[in-house]
C-alpha cells in the first residue's frame, strides 16, 4: 500500500484498534517505509505526552432514563386537542381550523390572484411565445439560465458587450 492509504490507520494502530488483517498490512508497510515509521513514532510520542489513555468516568445508573424523561418534559406541546407531531406532513393543515365560509374565501382569493397574475402581464409576450418564435427547444435547461431573455440582466449584458465609443471629443 501507499503511504497516503496507511497514514489514516496509524492512530488506530497505536491504540490497538485495527482488525488483524489491516494490522498486518500496516506492519508490512511500516517495515518497508522509513517516513511512516517516523510518523508512527511522532504519534507514539504524543500518546506518551498525554500519559496514554485518559480515564473514562463511570456513567451513573439510570442516566439515559433521566435524560429521556427530561426531554419529554421539555418537549413543546402542540395546539390543544391535537397531536404535537403528525405521522405525515400536510402543508395545508392550517386550513383545517377554518370554517367553511373562510375556506371558500381563501380559495376564491387564491384563484383570483392566479387569474390576475396570468392575465395582467403588462402586454408583454410571455417567454413561451419568444422561444416559440425563435424556434428554440422548450424542453432544454435554458429556462434556468441565470439571465433569461428579456430580463434586465440580459439587456445589461448586451449593452456591456457593445464596443465603447467616445463621443463629443472626450
Amino acid at each position: 500500500m501507499r503511504c497516503r492509504k496507511i497514514i489514516p490507520y496509524l492512530n488506530a494502530y497505536v491504540d490497538g484498534e485495527l482488525p488483524e488483517r489491516l494490522r498486518c498490512i500496516v506492519e508490512a508497510h511500516l517495515a518497508a517505509c522509513k517516513s511512516c515509521r517516523k510518523r508512527l513514532e511522532e504519534i507514539r510520542g504524543i500518546d506518551e505526552l498525554f500519559g496514554g489513555t485518559l480515564p473514562v468516568p463511570p456513567v451513573p445508573d439510570g442516566l439515559a432514563a433521566r435524560i429521556m424523561a427530561e426531554a419529554r418534559r421539555r418537549q413543546p406541546t402542540g395546539m390543544p386537542g391535537r397531536h404535537s407531531q403528525s405521522p405525515t406532513w400536510n402543508p395545508f393543515q392550517w386550513v383545517a381550523g377554518f370554517s367553511a365560509p373562510m375556506r371558500l374565501a381563501a380559495f376564491a382569493t387564491a384563484l383570483l390572484a392566479l387569474v390576475a397574475g396570468l392575465s395582467l402581464d403588462g402586454g408583454h409576450e410571455s417567454r413561451w411565445h419568444v422561444f416559440i418564435e425563435q424556434g428554440k427547444d422548450l424542453y432544454g435547461l435554458e429556462w434556468f439560465a441565470p439571465t433569461p431573455p428579456g430580463s434586465i440582466d440580459s439587456v445589461y449584458i448586451a449593452m456591456a458587450d457593445q464596443p465603447y465609443e467616445r463621443g463629443n471629443g472626450q
